[in-house]
Formats: C-alpha cells, structure tokens, sequence
C-alpha cells in the first residue's frame, strides 16, 4: 500500500519511532564498502555501526506476488486542463529466477529499451507523438511489471495507445528478428561496461543482489547469459510473459475531454475506473 492523505494525517511520532526501531536494526542490516578499505577496517566499521544501531532480527518480507486481474482495464486519472498525458500501459512481468528472464531482456530492449527501439522508432520518430517512448522491465524482490511509457499532447493520446497495443501485439505474434537479436545483444554486453566501471558501481550492484535476493551470479555472469540467449529463447520468453489481454492502461489526462477517445482505442476493454487527481485514496 502506498498510503493515502488520510492516512498519513494519522501518523504519530510514536508510530514514526516503532518503525524505526522495527526496521533500522542491526538484523536488518547490510553493510557495503568500496574503495581504498581492507576487509579488516571494513568489518571493525561496520562492527561498530550495528552495534550503534537498534538492535532486532532481520525483518520478514511479506510482500505478496504480482497479480493482476484478467482483461484490459483503464484507469482515468482526471486532471483538469491537462494539455498533455501521461500514459502508462502494461503487465505482469518477469522475476530474475526466471529461466526466460534474460532472453525476455533482450527482447525487450529490441521493443523499447534504447532510444533507437521500435517503440521510439514509430512513436517519437515516425509521428512525433512523444518524445519518449519507451517499455520497462525492471526487477524486485518479488516479480515486477513489464510496463510501455508515454507522455503525448492529449489530442494524440488515444492514437497513441491504440498503436502502443497494435506494437506490443506484433512483438508478441511475430517475435523479434536475428537481426535484431544481435544488435541487441551487441548493445547490451558493450554498455554494461559502463554499469561496473567504478568500484562505487560495483559494490552496488552486490547490494542489489542481497537485497533482491538475486540468483548468484546474476550480474556476475551477466555478459555470458545475454551472449548465450537464442532467438528461439527471445521469442518464446515474449509469448510466455507478456500478455497484451490483462494490460492495464492508466492515463492523467483530463477525462470529459479525452475520456471518450480512450475507450475507443482500447479494444476489449473490460473495465474504466475515473480517478480524481485529488482523491484521498
């Protein structure tokens, strides 16, 4: 839950504290050193700061797993006068303990991971709709959203979503091309150089495996599985994982103006919710 106005009102001191307490402990804590540092002072550090902190055991995660109800579904945020939205479309994702989750990666970054994808290429290039447009697919501790990003001028929204699913349709029936595949490839394992070309972003990306509970060896080996992934992998990690059917589509925008426009665009829409911008929950 993300909270809402109300609720934030009824925050205590108190309440601030016990989450501290709950959460800031010395169980629930990693420690992280780069640089010039041996691993003696490191540990004397780091000693030293948790037995400073509160002490308890290290929290339970009880995060449930991503689901999302069957059928499209649109949520309206309505913001008066907006002359631009924002549009966020998409879905269950992937989980980095999927066998598929690295051939998913590339393909992703074919559909709409770099400034050159075909998202970019038929939303920004082609027809000057947004300038962004862009698919994410990040990772957690618990499996993240595969999400397509957009911020047209209102009159184009509704176009701009029925091509974003005619899109995420065609990669999904068609696949990418080995053309691609390479070109994605080639990309991914050169610019990952610059992800660990300072000990600073190295040692980061060790946090990040504790704290996602990352598979070992996840940013270890990365180069070696983006190098191994087969087209056949690419294409039958996007028909397993992205499911164009159960996509959500959220749009700020003003909804008398654009509202209309929206459902129309959305074929077999299932739901629409109107959300004032404002609304407490």
């Amino acid at each position: 839950m993300s909270g809402s106005i109300a609720s934030i009102g009824s925050f205590t001191a108190g309440d601030v504290a016990a989450l501290y307490r709950r959460q800031f402990s010395s169980g629930n804590a990693i420690f992280a050193f780069s640089g010039d540092i041996d691993e003696e002072r490191a540990r004397s550090i780091a000693t030293r700061a948790s037995a400073a902190m509160p002490q308890g055991p290290d929290v339970a995660d009880r995060t449930p797993e991503t689901a999302l109800p069957a059928g499209r579904r649109l949520v309206i945020v309505d913001k008066p006068e907006r002359t631009q939205t924002q549009i966020l479309i998409g879905g269950v994702g992937t989980h980095p303990s999927d066998p598929d989750h690295i051939p998913l990666h590339v393909a992703n970054t074919v559909f709409g991971g770099t400034f050159t994808a075909r998202m970019t290429r038929e939303i920004r290039s082609k027809r000057g709709w947004s300038y962004g447009a862009y698919s994410s697919l990040p990772y957690d501790r618990r499996r993240q959203a595969f999400s397509m990003w957009t911020f047209p001028k209102a009159s184009d929204a509704a176009a701009c979503i029925r091509l974003e699913l005619e899109l995420v349709e065609a990669w999904r029936e068609r696949g990418i091309t080995k053309a691609e595949l390479n070109w994605a490839k080639r990309y991914l394992v050169r610019s990952h150089a610059f992800a660990i070309d300072t000990a600073a972003k190295r040692v980061g990306l060790k946090l990040d495996a504790a704290l996602y509970a990352l598979p070992p060896g996840y940013h270890e080996n990365y180069v070696e599985h983006v190098q191994s992934v087969t087209l056949e992998q690419a294409n039958a990690a996007i028909r397993e994982r992205i499911n164009p059917s159960d996509f959500l589509v959220c749009v700020v925008g003003t909804e008398k103006e654009i509202g209309g426009a929206l459902r129309e665009a959305i074929p077999g829409l299932a739901s629409v919710e109107v959300v004032p911008f404002d609304a407490d929950e």
